[in-house]
């Protein structure tokens, strides 16, 4: 199994304050459809521990998110899947004009190695976005149910051009590392894995370049890993120290 079931006791003032992630993801109808299956999901995804080796203190908490002792505007980039829609725009818990928002294919970011391989792939832009900004927090924001993920693992058809490694990248990278490490019960445990792991992936890749990872070891930029639920609407975060995704 990829988690358990675990009470939590979550502080509600902090949850009350977190996501209504609207827009692209669902009509208000089916967001109020989605809220009744809240206490079916599974409030912790274990992840096996030592996958990644992140820099202690990297990732920043949802109280010092919500509650910055100072920041400018944005002071946050927000890197998400390009599904998502207009939905990273409505993040209800702090104004808009906190966050700069970049939508990728399953929100996917090229490491320092494979822009080093690949002519097409390149940071740059971010480079330049955090030279102009110094933002303080970054998220990596997957979801379930993300169908670009779905087709990554699907076999590809002749006709399919790999625009930007995309597929080759998530095969090598997210794909074996799952299939390596666990031993999922169902093909639908297998691609939660991929969404969650994935995420992590795509924060192991940015960590790859200095301008990032200088920043992070200077304690003046925290990450975040996040996965939305698209039923619910709600937020798994990523807690390092536990090897887990929990409900926010």
């Amino acid at each position: 199994m990829i988690g358990t079931v675990t009470s939590l006791g979550s502080d509600q003032a902090v949850q009350s304050q977190l996501l209504c992630m609207g827009g692209g993801m669902k009509t208000g109808e089916r967001f109020l459809r989605g809220m009744d299956s809240v206490s079916l999901l599974k409030q912790r995804i274990s992840l096996i521990a030592d996958l990644h080796q992140f820099p202690k203190m990297s990732f920043g908490s949802i109280d010092s998110l919500l509650h910055p002792e100072t920041f400018r505007e944005p002071d946050t980039l927000f890197i998400a899947c390009s599904e998502l829609g207009s939905a990273p725009d409505n993040i209800s818990f702090a104004p808009p004009e906190r966050f700069t928002i970049l939508q990728h294919l399953a929100a996917t970011l090229p490491s320092k190695i494979a822009c080093d391989l690949y002519e097409e792939l390149s940071c740059e832009g971010i480079q330049q976005l955090f030279e102009t900004y110094d933002f303080q927090h970054v998220i990596i924001c997957g979801h379930l149910q993300c169908q670009v993920i779905q087709h990554w693992l699907q076999p590809a058809s002749e006709n399919e051009t790999d625009v930007g490694k995309f597929r080759l990248r998530f095969q090598s990278g997210t794909r074996d590392l799952v299939d390596h490490n666990y031993l999922p019960d169902s093909a639908a445990e297998r691609f939660d894995l991929m969404v969650f792991e994935h995420v992590l992936c795509q924060i192991d890749n940015l960590l790859t370049h200095p301008f990032i990872f200088d920043r992070v070891q200077a304690s003046t930029t925290s990450i975040y890993g996040w996965v939305i639920d698209n039923d619910s609407a709600r937020v798994y975060g990523y807690r390092p120290e536990e090897s887990a995704f929990v409900l926010i």
